[in-house]
């Protein structure tokens, strides 16, 4: 069966829901190009891409290797599979063959992508006369072979940030041999260095150019991206540096189908995920289906095993908090072709080569557009035909774009965040800095003068001291970066499963949430009860729980504290207020939902402590004059402000590059702190990622598309599609879409 026999199929059927929308996307040929200025590359590297199968560059290609070799930075953003890696990979190769002791750092965010574009090199260089071309040198590598590398370092480098900022920067007195010949600096998926990540490889890449230039180097970055809006500004922010932007591909594309479908309401919309993915591989179509939660990747999973036995042994599940040698393992069957078909959480939304698939199901909208057509991306490489099947959840974004579909493709990819001002990650890597080289007022890389204050403050904290008679700043502490996690996950959790070992890991951010007492973890398919979490030895400990057919939701509560107001603007008769907040987040118990009737079978209490965190957020009072005439309407004033809340979570994503879980809200009837009616909505991670910032910028159009995506839903008081949130930890009580519509209305003008 071909795509568009399958697809015909599909919309025949009346068991699924409604396809809502079809959108054909053409295909594109191919264009091609040569490197201006120094021609054609060295006839050994044409020979290798001709073994390779590669008779000419893409025009995207040419133009990269072109400004490489002017010694400018170069930024490429072009569709997946379209051969960014050889926009690095040629120029770096050219450069060995004319100055043999030149050496390049490649950075991955995942352990994955370094063994695949590990792989991808040698074989672009097995035919060229390199000795010790490449080498691997990470978390997972030998503290032997570690030493090996020090002492006789490779060409390239492949590593991670994690790495860069533990066991390079950290210890550059031992890397001085690579240092002082390094001419390049990839930096791959950089889209993936957003928010807070992005805040803390930002200041590793900082620390990396001050310590080259120490050893007399300067050099070239090469950064490749996704679609986003702003790649240009993301590389500078990220690198330092300007860095000229190629965002033309000539790489080929097939036909692409994309059906928009919204489930039959008697189904769950995974229910009718699962169907379709079982019947796409049955088609004998390879096919990825993206979950947006690691919880539904799992039940998905144990779905296809229990209903489609045939194909149990060509399907797996695939997530962060598997082992990595599970991940290399199903990675290496996909590409082998010995899988069919795949349900993964956005772990595989990174380039990792696993092989040509033919469809791709998203198991609810994304979150963003950018990420859409980055999974999207996964299907149809080298020119064949794919198909797109977003399957619609009961969230709000996705029923706006089941009511909306041209909105979508219409829509622009939106810009990646990147908070550079976090203070609480510059106070980080300030005392790594120092311990690296100590930090003058005339340093090469940072402006030391405008940063006394928080050395002062390190100081006082005994992170730093100041030597005053030469104004130099050193480390109290050799080595403080070991203190420093660049990705804030906290403390890593192992879940063990009770008398068999170790089943995989989890961040200190969501151990609590997901892993409390009492919580069902399902894992490649099988079911745990967790029996402890052991907070001091940061494990969890689990048994086997096949015969139980519920799952767990955590019931929160949140609290807010005014720290300070940074700035405020008037938006219609509303005072929208940013600033710094204290929240506090507490897991108070949990309720059993049935895994298929999501019926609820009960609440369970727990002591559990508070998360306390400090991050940015934007609040606004409520008039009580509008909560009056809610209340003469017959309308809830309380389920008004807890709608709104839910409702401006829930649209902020169509104007920042975020999800909704990396948001958090809290609504008062009364405020302690202001007296009066007020709501919250804040960054839900430390320190702030910009993305309230983002939503204080565009206030007004923030909020009248939110009063739109609730107008536009059909329901009278409440849903899933317009106001009721997953992640609630108030059970979604309570709720009243018409208070808060009259509240929008109030801030915006507009008749009630």
């Amino acid at each position: 069966m071909n795509i568009t026999s399958f697809i015909k199929n599909l919309k025949e059927r009346d068991d699924l829901g409604t396809f809502v929308h079809h959108e054909r996307i053409e295909p594109v040929p191919p264009s091609y190009g040569v490197p201006k200025g120094d021609g054609n590359l060295p006839k050994e590297i044409e020979g290798s891409l001709r073994g390779l199968g590669i008779e000419k560059l893409y025009s995207h290609q040419a133009r990269g290797i072109e400004l490489v070799r002017q010694g400018r930075n170069v930024v490429v953003m072009t569709p997946t599979a379209s051969g960014k890696s050889l926009v690095y990979n040629l120029p770096v190769l050219e450069t060995l063959l004319k100055e043999p002791g030149s050496r390049a750092l490649y950075l991955f965010p995942l352990k994955g992508l370094e063994q695949d574009q590990l792989k991808a090199l040698r074989e672009l260089s097995s035919s060229l006369p390199f000795e010790n071309t490449a080498e691997i040198y990470d978390g997972d590598t030998t503290q032997y072979r570690r030493k090996k590398i020090r002492e006789n370092p490779p060409s390239v480098l492949f590593t991670n940030p994690d790495m860069l900022h533990l066991g390079i920067n950290a210890y550059h007195e031992k890397w001085q041999k690579f240092f002082s010949s390094l001419k390049f600096v990839i930096v791959d998926e950089i889209h993936t260095y957003r928010g807070v990540f992005g805040s803390h490889v930002a200041q590793v890449l900082k620390r990396l150019r001050r310590i080259a230039a120490l050893y007399g180097s300067e050099p070239v970055f090469i950064a490749c991206s996704a679609t986003i809006a702003n790649p240009g500004e993301l590389a500078r922010m990220l690198a330092g540096v300007e860095f000229e932007v190629i965002d033309t591909s000539g790489a080929p594309q097939g036909r692409k189908n994309f059906l928009f479908l919204n489930p039959i309401p008697e189904l769950s919309p995974y229910t009718v995920a699962t169907k379709l993915f079982t019947d796409s591989v049955r088609a004998g179509f390879k096919t990825i289906a993206f979950t947006k939660a690691r919880k539904v990747t799992e039940l998905m999973h144990a779905w296809v095993l229990e209903g489609a036995p045939d194909i149990r042994d060509k399907v797996s599940s695939y997530r962060a908090g598997f082992l990595p040698d599970e991940r290399r393992e199903i990675e290496g069957r996909l590409f082998s072709g010995e899988l069919s078909g795949v349900i993964s959480t956005s772990a595989l939304e990174l380039g990792v080569d696993i092989g040509g698939l033919d469809v791709c199901i998203l198991v609810g909208y994304p979150g963003t557009v950018s990420s859409t057509w980055q999974r999207s991306g996964r299907v149809g490489r080298k020119g064949r035909d794919s198909l797109i099947v977003m399957v619609a959840m009961e969230d709000a974004l996705d029923q706006y774009f089941m009511r909306h579909p041209k909105d979508f493709f219409r829509r622009s990819v939106e810009a990646a965040v990147l908070d550079n001002s976090n203070e609480s990650i510059l106070r980080a890597h300030l005392p790594c800095a120092a311990a690296e080289m100590p930090l003058r007022a005339d340093d090469r890389v940072y402006d030391v003068p405008p940063l006394v204050p928080i050395l002062e403050e390190l100081e006082t904290r005994s992170r730093v001291r100041h030597w005053q008679k030469g104004d130099v700043w050193y480390p109290r502490k050799k080595y403080p970066h070991r203190e420093v996690s660049i990705r804030q996950a906290g403390e890593i959790y192992r879940i063990i499963e009770e008398g068999r070992g170790l089943l995989g890991e989890s961040s200190s951010a969501r151990v609590l949430r997901e892993l409390h007492p009492g919580a069902i973890y399902l894992h490649r398919g099988k079911i745990y009860k967790v029996r402890k979490l052991d907070m001091g030895t940061a494990t969890v400990f689990c048994r086997a729980a096949d015969e139980i057919e519920y799952y767990t939701r955590a019931i929160t509560d949140e609290e807010t504290e005014i720290i300070s107001v940074d700035e405020k603007r008037t938006v219609g008769s509303v005072t929208v207020n940013r600033g710094r907040l204290r929240v506090t987040e507490t897991v108070l118990g949990y309720r059993k939902k049935h895994i298929y009737t999501r019926e609820e079978l009960g609440e369970v209490s727990l002591e559990l402590p508070s998360q306390i965190f400090t991050t940015a957020g934007i609040w606004m009072e409520v008039a009580d004059g509008l909560l009056e005439e809610a209340k003469e309407k017959g309308f809830g004033p309380g389920g008004g402000l807890h709608a709104v809340e839910h409702a401006a979570i829930a649209t902020l994503p169509l104007f920042a590059l975020c999800d909704r879980m990396d948001l958090g809200g809290v609504s008062y009837a009364a405020n302690p702190q202001l007296g009066r009616a007020a709501i919250f909505i804040y960054d839900a991670h430390e320190g702030g990622i910009g993305l309230t910032k983002r939503g204080y910028e565009v206030a007004e159009e923030w909020f009248r598309t939110t009063l739109r995506m609730m107008e536009d839903c059909q329901c009278e008081i409440s849903c899933p599609s317009c106001t009721q949130d997953p992640r609630c930890g108030n059970n979604n009580e309570p709720l009243d879409k018409r208070a808060a519509k009259l509240i929008l209305k109030g801030w915006l003008g507009k008749d009630r």
